[in-house]
């Protein structure tokens, strides 16, 4: 599964710059350990005891797993030797943390942009567990996993909970780009690699702080549209979406960033070529397997493609060439530094675009 629409409606994101903190909270005899940005899983403590949390939209009050991997009792296998991942998503966790021979089967292989799985996948390392119908419970019982990795929701037509163990991951919920980079802590602690997980997510966390701390040099914010369309509608994230926080962490004024709401906001065709003769960059996710142009961009649209925004600010985000889906999970710093690039271009001699590029004018 790479659901589009995850990067734009990450769930609410206020934080900008800082870190979350975390409550220390005692539950029978449990300590709960804190997360420097990740809201939505957690590490208990219990003398020797170790245990995972993960919630889902509700946070706290939303528990939708709990997975003991050290103590006495019915634990996860840890570390994970064979895993079943039936979101691409997940993959770059697993590849970062040097696990990639530990992923025996996956969903929608086709979509799957990192080459250390796309080489696993072609040589047969790496099993397609998907069908048209839903998920293959042959191949899946063939591959014999310890862990079954998947999001909490649509549990109940794939009906894998019988095969292995099933763990529920939730990082699209986060409130922070660093709290979808923190959940390597979360997969290290199931692989038994918890020291290069921390190493990891520490200097992504350092370099992303090094360039959030920049925005106090720049010398504007350039006004800033991004959004996606789909057979002519328009949507775009909310000010309490990570890609709010990317474009205002980045040194940009995103037109939305006073609006909250759980998902995206649709934006009317009449409202969209109002706002674009304003705005100084107009940005897109899309996926697109040839080149991109103004015109592709748009979707078509001749009057879009003629906004100042478009004109002399377009930038896009492409999933078809680059693994928005996967890496930049991992990589936030790039998609900042991307954007940071994109609104303040004098600040980037010769740079490279990884995830967001902006388009020849």
């Amino acid at each position: 599964m790479r659901p589009h629409h995850l990067l734009l409606a990450c769930i609410p994101c206020f934080m900008g710059c800082e870190p979350s903190g975390g409550d220390h909270v005692e539950q029978a005899g449990w300590s709960s350990l804190p997360n420097a940005y990740a809201t939505h899983f957690e590490v208990q403590v219990r003398g020797d005891e170790r245990r995972l949390l993960v919630f889902g939209a509700e946070g706290r009050a939303d528990t939708v797993g709990r997975y003991l991997y050290r103590g006495e009792g019915e634990m996860l296998p840890v570390p994970v030797q064979r895993a079943v991942v039936l979101s691409t998503t997940h993959l770059s966790y697993f590849g970062s943390l040097g696990a990639v021979d530990q992923v025996v089967g996956t969903a929608f292989t086709a979509q799957v942009r990192d080459p250390r799985f796309v080489e696993a996948a072609r040589d047969g390392r790496l099993q397609e567990v998907s069908r048209a119908d839903g998920i293959d419970r042959e191949r899946l019982l063939a591959l014999a996993p310890q862990v079954i990795f998947d999001y909490p929701f649509g549990m109940g037509d794939r009906r894998t909970t019988s095969l292995a163990n099933t763990v529920h991951v939730t990082e699209y919920l986060e409130e922070h780009p660093l709290g979808r980079a923190e959940w390597i802590r979360f997969f290290g602690m199931l692989l038994g690699r918890e020291q290069r997980a921390d190493s990891i997510f520490n200097a992504i966390m350092h370099r992303y702080s090094f360039l959030c701390d920049l925005r106090a040099h720049l010398p504007k914010e350039p006004s800033v549209f991004f959004g996606s369309h789909w057979e002519g509608a328009w949507s775009a994230p909310a000010g309490n979406s990570c890609m709010a926080a990317l474009i205002r962490d980045a040194g940009g004024r995103y037109v939305f960033a006073d609006s909250a709401a759980p998902g995206n906001i649709a934006v009317p065709l009449e409202r969209l070529l109002i706002m674009g003769d304003t705005v100084d960059h107009i940005g897109v996710l899309l996926a697109h397997a040839g080149p991109v142009d103004r015109r592709a961009m748009v979707g078509g649209d001749p009057r879009i493609a003629r906004l100042k925004g478009v004109r002399e600010g377009a930038f896009v985000g492409n999933s078809a060439t680059r693994d928005l889906f996967g890496q930049a999970l991992l990589e936030p710093d790039e998609m900042l530094r991307d954007l940071r690039c994109i609104l303040h271009p004098g600040t980037c001699a010769g740079r490279k675009a990884r995830y967001f590029e902006a388009l020849r004018q």
